[in-house]
């Protein structure tokens, strides 16, 4: 089994900054994590590739695939899912950029560990990004499958004093809210020829490593409950007397980190939104 940090970045819209993301936060994984990451740019326009092929290279693996739209879904799936495999068996983080289309089912989702959504903080994108959530709140509340974590990340900030206030909206599945990904006019020069995370412009670099150090720790923590229900699972298929259990129970309290993120999100209550304790710098919440 892969352990490969799968990212999907998406939204059912342009121009919030997906491809932005999903170009620098690649940049951050492979730069300044010196992880092995690989960039999937399912988009038409393929921005975020380009964006990767044309900028100083830093060892980002760059695929761009044009789904088929108009070959029924089957086809599109089969096509994702055979790029996604390519890359998880020799990377150690894929980032996929993809507008998102009906011709993949809602299925489609749980491939990843994380699924990111970029949202400017203006009506009508809020708007665009509550229907796509809770659109597919089933897949992220599942409980018959492990869903991946939904991350809001509110993309062209431009004043950090209120983009927390403007999630007052009634999401129907829990997310995290990633520290904002903040708007800069000087931003727009840097497509094609430089990531966020190497610039000189200091408040531009250091905003986007804020950034990617959460969902890198928002990875990490996903890959340990993973590994801690992996196991927890066999130990039950080995062995289902109340002996074991209660030994698996007592092995699992010898990991204090993964115990302290369990309880602290079943602790966390409709309506209300805390600060995690790990990672100190993302928020999770649910209103409604």
């Amino acid at each position: 089994m892969s352990n490969a940090l799968k990212i999907l970045i998406t939204s059912q819209k342009g121009g919030v900054g997906k491809s932005t993301v999903s170009a620098n936060l690649a940049a951050y994984f492979s730069y300044i994590s010196g992880k092995k990451t690989s960039l999937i740019d399912f988009d038409h326009q393929a921005t975020a590739g380009k964006w990767v092929k044309k900028a100083y290279p830093i060892g980002i693996d760059c695929m761009t695939v044009d789904l088929p739209n108009a070959k029924g879904s089957g086809i599109a799936l089969l096509k994702a899912k055979e790029a996604l495999r390519k890359c998880v068996d020799t990377m150690e983080v894929v980032i996929t950029d993809l507008t998102w289309t009906d011709v993949l089912p809602p299925d489609f989702l749980f491939e990843f560990d994380l699924v990111l959504v970029p949202s400017s903080l203006s009506r009508v994108e809020l708007d665009s990004t509550l229907e796509f959530v809770n659109r597919f709140s089933f897949v992220f509340n599942s409980r018959l499958r492990n869903p991946p974590k939904l991350v809001i990340v509110p993309s062209r900030v431009d004043n950090l004093q209120t983009y927390e206030s403007i999630f007052s909206k009634s999401f129907n599945a829990g997310f995290f809210l990633s520290p904002p990904v903040m708007y800069s006019t000087s931003a727009n020069e840097f497509f094609g020829t430089e990531f966020f995370v190497m610039t000189t412009n200091k408040e531009i670099r250091e905003n986007f490593i804020e950034f990617g150090r959460s969902i890198e720790q928002l990875g990490e923590i996903e890959a340990d409950l993973k590994l801690n229900t992996r196991q927890n699972a066999l130990t039950h298929k080995v062995s289902g007397s109340i002996l074991d259990r209660f030994r698996a129970v007592r092995n699992s309290s010898e990991n204090p980190s993964v115990r302290a993120a369990a309880n602290d999100s079943a602790r966390i209550k409709p309506g209300g939104r805390i600060k995690a304790v790990i990672p100190s710098f993302l928020m999770m919440g649910r209103d409604g």
